[in-house]
């Protein structure tokens, strides 16, 4: 497709999760997460999930997604980083000292599907929209930040927001 910049990554311990995403108009998109197991289940559980969600919801409230992938891969813990198809994204599980288990917060559940969203969320805004974001950031993050507020919004009635939509009409 015609992108302004790309993005990969490899690892042998990465486990791959996809799903596809029909969208009513434009192509269909394969959705897939790359993780090691330090982030299961977090990740198996929910960010290829996310990922599907942000190109429907996104695709709603804009305009279809273009490109045939969007990619979410584990890299470090907490942030992330987005190129065209591709998106970098923190948050794992712990292991709980007194069952040896992993297990995952509520927060760092939401933390996960809060940056997918966000970061995947940047394919439209500026990606494929193809603004500066340096000049014009409220377009880069103003846009992105209120769309990804409705998508969490859909994603769980009572996703905790960081923002509410006042303060993003404010920022924009």
């Amino acid at each position: 497709g015609n992108v302004r910049d790309f993005a990969w990554a490899s690892s042998r311990k990465f486990i791959w999760d996809a799903m596809g995403v029909k969208q009513p108009e434009g192509g269909d998109v394969l959705a897939q997460s790359f993780f090691p197991n330090e982030a299961d289940p977090l990740w198996s559980l929910y960010s290829t999930r996310a990922v599907a969600h942000t190109i429907d919801v996104y695709s709603k409230f804009s305009f279809p997604y273009p490109y045939p992938t969007a990619i979410s891969v584990n890299t470090w813990v907490g942030g992330g980083m987005e190129y065209p198809m591709i998106s970098f994204n923190g948050y794992r599980p712990v292991k709980d000292d007194k069952t040896g288990l992993k297990t995952y917060t509520r927060r760092a559940r939401d933390g996960l599907v809060g940056v997918v969203i966000h970061e995947v969320g940047h394919n439209y805004f500026p990606m494929i929209v193809n603004s500066d974001e340096r000049q014009w950031t409220w377009m880069d993050e103003g846009l992105n930040s209120f769309v990804q507020f409705l998508a969490q919004e859909e994603w769980e009635k009572e996703y905790p927001q960081r923002r509410d939509e006042r303060e993003i009409t404010d920022y924009m």
